[in-house]
């Protein structure tokens, strides 16, 4: 038998198995390349099955939140805010989705770029602990974003147990008068 016999079997043997591969459901690789007229007899070509490509969903982008009035920037504070973000989210305010939506970055009201950040970003938070001196400190904060062109329009970022009325109703009250800013403060 010659090379150019051999060779030409092989081939009708390799479009045989990939017809017979096809109809069960799977595609040979290796068959639907030809064979190199060189090939030896001894060598058999390899079978392999193609995998159906996997549907890859990329990742949601997450949410970017800028908070103001928290004493750092660090890791700590952001859990903070997540874990407030995830107890809203647990009272079923759907707004606040899963923790992991958003993008939480801490901003001082001293910084000089506000006006370029407001415009950058539309979702803010001001962070209220329930200190003693909260309403003097929170008040200057908002007074300086007003000063520095920062946003006009924050949410009110508070420990779960701080009632409404009295510290929080003062705070959005005196923003809306003296600074013309919102200060949306969320009902149980």
């Amino acid at each position: 038998m010659s090379e150019q016999d051999q060779a030409s079997g092989l081939r009708k043997w390799a479009n045989l198995q990939r017809q017979q591969q096809q109809a069960e459901g799977a595609v040979d690789v290796a068959a639907a390349e030809p064979v190199p007229e060189d090939t030896s007899p001894l060598l058999t070509p390899t079978l392999a099955a193609v995998e159906e490509p996997q549907t890859v969903v990329p990742p949601r982008p997450k949410i970017p939140l800028i908070v103001v009035g928290l004493p750092g920037s660090g890791a700590a504070q952001v859990s903070k805010v997540k874990a407030r973000l995830e107890q809203w989210s647990a009272l079923g305010r759907s707004w606040a989705g899963s923790p992991d939506d958003w993008d939480i970055r801490i901003v001082v009201a001293e910084t000089t770029d506000l006006a370029q950040l407001r415009e950058q970003y539309s979702r803010w938070a001001l962070w209220i602990s329930s200190d003693a001196d909260t309403f003097a400190v929170m008040f200057r904060t908002l007074r300086q974003l007003h000063e520095r062109g920062g946003p006009r329009r924050l949410l009110a970022l508070h420990e779960p147990h701080l009632p409404r009325q009295g510290l929080l109703n003062n705070l959005r009250e005196a923003a809306d008068y003296y600074l013309n800013m919102e200060l949306l403060v969320l009902a149980r």
